[in-house]
């Protein structure tokens, strides 16, 4: 599915930005019924890549337009607050540039790697076993078979924006027992894609399973990964990712509470207004969701400029800064999703029974909020965030965190 960037279109990031706001027109029209019904969004991931919002992250070295993660997750935020299930397909594309930008990625691999996507590659991954003592757990191998050819072989119960893209990124093991990433295009011999994904939200993020069956790896597309010994600036990026993606659906909220009271709400037969929209408590309900959403975002994109500092700076193999960096996203993360859940269930304070209406699908985005927050445990946010300031604990050095 590589899509072309049309050059006309991407100019700089302002102007890729820029251009973001009909799209999300289209996707918030859409989202309701697509969300409902299951209905993957193809045509916005296609748009999505010609005006340039997935190569925003190529160095302008690589010819794309050098832009920062605030620039990302300011994209993500506004992608979410239309379609909260594309703007997390795409956590694996924009995760995938940000390892390359990491002290986890080698200059042979930026050099490979990032010309592609910003050509139009588009990426997904696979990287959580069906089986495994934890979601980290990886039972998918790459080996040598008898003739001397690498196979892999698994099977990956998430592989979320996988149906969007061209290439996975798949989490192995080689026959020397090391973690290591395979980069295998979704249309080769033995990759199966499976859209099987049941949960109650975020369901078309594109997020089934792949079954790998003995599918030939060349050697130059297996990379060994970090040991994980030390924290990586793009593992904390992918969880500001997923607030990111809270505070869209918080700005989806706000938007929803707006317009409901505006053309559809009526007030309680008891209430002290003659309309919804005098109703102080229907106001108060609003204004509340608005707050929240307002901190969400600011939360977020102030966690993002630490994130452009400590790499503009050239810090992403200080241990301290990472650290620094690590918990304030997990702060970050621990308040927008729970701001979040509370405002998507006090959108139904703004109506009566008629707000539950199924055509209007609100209840999506506390569905979503929920799926999104479920990613990660948020005590152990919190208990991380703790221990970091009482005891001087490093935060754990993986992805789940």
């Amino acid at each position: 599915m590589t899509l072309t960037v049309d050059a006309r279109s991407a100019g700089d990031v302002a102007d890729r930005l820029a251009r973001l706001a009909p799209i999300v027109e289209t996707l918030r029209a859409e989202d309701p019924s697509a969300e409902r019904d299951r209905v993957l969004q193809h045509d916005a991931v296609a748009e999505l890549g010609r005006i340039g919002i997935l190569t925003l992250r190529v160095p302008r070295r690589f010819g794309g337009p050098g832009g920062g993660i605030r620039d990302v997750l300011s994209a993500v935020i506004q992608i979410a607050s239309g379609s909260s299930n594309v703007a997390q397909a795409l956590r694996a594309h924009f995760g995938f540039s940000e390892r390359l930008l990491s002290n986890r990625a080698s200059d042979a691999e930026r050099a490979e790697w990032f010309p592609k996507i910003n050509a139009g590659l588009v990426v997904g991954n696979a990287i959580t076993d069906a089986k495994g003592r934890t979601p980290g757990s990886s039972e998918t191998t790459v080996l040598a078979d008898a003739n001397g050819v690498l196979r892999l072989n698994g099977h990956k119960f998430y592989s979320t924006g996988t149906l969007y893209a061209d290439v996975i990124a798949v989490s192995a093991i080689d026959a020397a027992g090391n973690d290591v990433q395979v980069i295998v295009p979704t249309d080769r011999a033995g990759v199966e894609l499976f859209d099987d994904w049941d949960g109650f939200g975020q369901r078309t993020t594109a997020s089934g399973a792949t079954r790998f069956t003995d599918v030939e790896i060349a050697p130059v597309e297996v990379t060994t990964v970090s040991d994980g010994a030390h924290l990586g600036h793009s593992t904390t990026f992918l969880q500001l990712y997923l607030a990111a993606v809270a505070a869209g659906i918080a700005a989806a909220v706000r938007r929803d509470a707006v317009e409901y009271v505006q053309t559809k709400a009526r007030p309680a037969a008891h209430s002290v207004a003659d309309r919804a929209g005098a109703d102080p408590f229907v106001l108060h309900a609003v204004g509340e969701i608005a707050a929240a959403a307002a901190a969400a975002e600011t939360l977020v994109l102030s966690a993002a400029d630490t994130l452009d500092t400590l790499v503009d700076s050239g810090s992403v193999d200080d241990a301290e800064a990472l650290a620094d960096a690590a918990v304030e996203v997990a702060q970050a993360q621990l308040v927008a999703e729970r701001l979040v859940l509370a405002s998507a269930q006090r959108l139904f304070d703004t109506g009566g029974a008629s707000a539950t209406s199924r055509t209007l699908n609100l209840d999506r985005h506390w569905r979503n909020a929920r799926t999104v927050a479920s990613h990660n445990p948020l005590d152990y946010k919190a208990h991380v965030v703790g221990d970091f300031l009482v005891n001087g604990t490093t935060p754990p050095a993986n992805g789940y965190f």
